[in-house]
């Protein structure tokens, strides 16, 4: 009978492209010791790979009773690797209070819990015309056809993104759905911004400097595997966890 695989822990940190900021700085522990241990394995092969993108801390999977994280020091150690966060979202009232002591923005109200509400009567009821058929939720796909230089990002809400010309180191093209790209991908590809595991990137020269598929990255300091190198790839999730890239 094969062995029941345990799941792995979560990281004490992860990062996540986001719309709003650029990097999502998610933390998973409030503690100093996994903060630190995790920052230094995580930048160890790309410790120049930022140059100065703004971030923001997720604290929406810390405990409620989580105490507070050294705000001050931590974005002090994401600065000195090239990071740039200066807000929190999605954090309790003590854990805002506490990131904007150490100058940090805080992205999100802390809304109190209603009071019940008296229930309002129920209305007699009455004909109501049949509703119309709701428009379908698939956004339609973007192409793009020009070249796309260093700093540009486009992104594509709701679908996928296919793209007819180079994208040049330093440019990023993100997608909710996949990426399709029929030139040379030297910038970043990031699909399945929203979480769609299942999303992948393909292109016919792969020579990227960052793939992402739902907030799981992989960075290229050295150039891809000669099987995929400067050819046709894909670039797929396995396990919902693992970057795998693959000759087309």
């Amino acid at each position: 009978m094969p062995r029941r695989r345990e799941p792995r822990p979560a990281p004490a940190l992860e990062l996540k492209t986001t719309r709003l900021a650029g990097i999502q700085v998610i933390l998973n522990s409030a503690e100093h010791a996994a903060l630190d241990t995790h920052l230094s394995t995580l930048f160890a092969a790309t410790p120049d790979f930022f140059g100065g993108e703004a971030a923001v801390f997720e604290c929406g999977r810390l405990p409620a009773d989580a105490p507070s994280p050294d705000w001050a020091w931590l974005a002090r150690e994401l600065k000195s690797r090239g990071l740039n966060p200066f807000a929190v979202q999605n954090a309790s009232a003590e854990l805002a209070a506490a990131a904007q002591q150490a100058g940090l923005l805080v992205l999100n109200d802390v809304v109190p819990t209603p009071a019940a509400a008296e229930p309002e009567p129920v209305p007699e009821p009455e004909a109501v015309p049949a509703p119309e058929p709701a428009p379908s939720a698939t956004a339609p796909t973007r192409i793009i056809d020009k070249p796309l230089r260093s700093g540009q990002r486009v992104y594509a809400a709701g679908g996928d993104i296919v793209v007819l010309a180079a994208v040049n180191p330093g440019a990023e093209v993100i997608a909710d759905g996949s990426i399709h790209v029929y030139a040379p991908l030297k910038g970043r590809a990031l699909a399945g911004a929203r979480g769609d595991t299942s999303a992948r990137i393909f292109t016919t020269h792969l020579e990227a400097e960052l793939v992402s598929i739902a907030g799981v990255y992989r960075t290229f300091d050295a150039a891809p595997d000669a099987a995929v190198a400067r050819k046709p790839a894909q670039i797929r999730l396995a396990d919902a966890s693992q970057i795998v890239i693959e000759p087309l």
